[in-house]
């Protein structure tokens, strides 16, 4: 069965990580740009890791208060018993857990992404091919516009100033879909002229 895609706050969330080698290290790469805060835990820990920042680590083996007060779990280890452990932990305390080398204990898994900016993208064939998962999400990424960054920072900006200007949901829907789309004729923010031919109530805001 396919699993649902859905996206979450990761902001300031606290994630472990458990184990410090490569597959763990991946792991933490991909959450880093989203802003939780990391602490990884293990024995040893390969020297990349160690010279990751805003990575807090702890150098010994997991024990399972570490668990405790986590928003995320991600157990990592190249030892099939220690990360079920650690899945079973999060499971009777209700906190969602990625295992790397069980699909079936996962209580979430981590998606082929793609990050530009504020757009935010995962594919994932529930195990199924994480070679096709890639494969996808690659061909995706490099469909994307350019300037896919500055097009979500205009419309993230002046959204909230078309909903005050513009009572009439239907037509805010049709100008959005102008605007988005005089974005990508544009490789980014349009210019003045465009923005108030396509939203003429705008031009008293200080536009």
């Amino acid at each position: 069965m396919a699993l649902f895609p859905m996206f979450i706050e990761l902001s300031g969330k606290n994630v472990l990580i458990v184990g410090g080698g490569a597959v763990a290290l991946r792991k933490c790469e991909r959450l880093r740009p989203y802003g939780a805060e990391l602490t990884a835990v293990a024995g040893r820990f390969l020297p990349a890791f160690i010279s990751a920042p805003g990575v807090k680590l702890l150098f010994r083996p997991f024990e399972d208060a570490d668990v405790e007060g986590r928003d995320l779990v991600i157990a990592a280890t190249d030892e099939r018993a220690l990360n079920s452990r650690v899945a079973a932990l999060c499971r009777e305390r209700g906190i969602p857990v990625n295992v790397v080398d069980c699909p079936e204990e996962c209580g979430f898994v981590f998606p082929a992404l793609t990050l530009r900016g504020r757009l935010s993208a995962g594919f994932c064939t529930g195990g199924a091919s994480p070679t096709a998962a890639a494969h996808f999400n690659r061909e995706f990424a490099e469909s994307l516009p350019e300037g896919v960054e500055e097009i979500l920072d205009f419309m993230a900006e002046v959204r909230p100033r078309v909903i005050e200007a513009v009572p009439d949901q239907r037509r805010r829907a049709r100008i959005f879909a102008f605007l988005f789309n005089a974005c990508l004729d544009a490789g980014g923010e349009p210019d003045e002229e465009t923005l108030l031919s396509i939203v003429p109530e705008l031009g008293g805001d200080g536009a």
